[in-house]
């Protein structure tokens, strides 16, 4: 798969180092940033610990306020069901 990732990314013309792993990484961090609770992407990414998937919070450094905002939302759309 990295060889034709790797070839992929030439064709396209892309420069920037990185692999696979780098496309993993990105979705991780882009979920946590979208509110993605990290059990939930715990999951997702196979992990068997949750602290495995923490390491990936770092990288949103506001993850707990995106994290509670979601919270919120889901909490306002079940009172307008109401």
């Amino acid at each position: 798969m990295q060889r034709v990732f790797t070839a992929a990314k030439k064709k396209a013309g892309i420069e920037k180092v990185g692999g696979i792993h780098s496309l993993r990484h990105a979705y991780a961090t882009h979920q946590l940033e979208a509110g993605m609770h990290i059990h939930k992407l715990q999951h997702q990414l196979g992990h068997r610990s949750v602290h495995t998937t923490s390491r990936y919070v770092h990288w949103v450094p506001n993850y707990r306020e995106v994290s509670e905002a979601g919270i919120d939302l889901v909490a306002a759309l079940e009172q307008v069901d109401e």
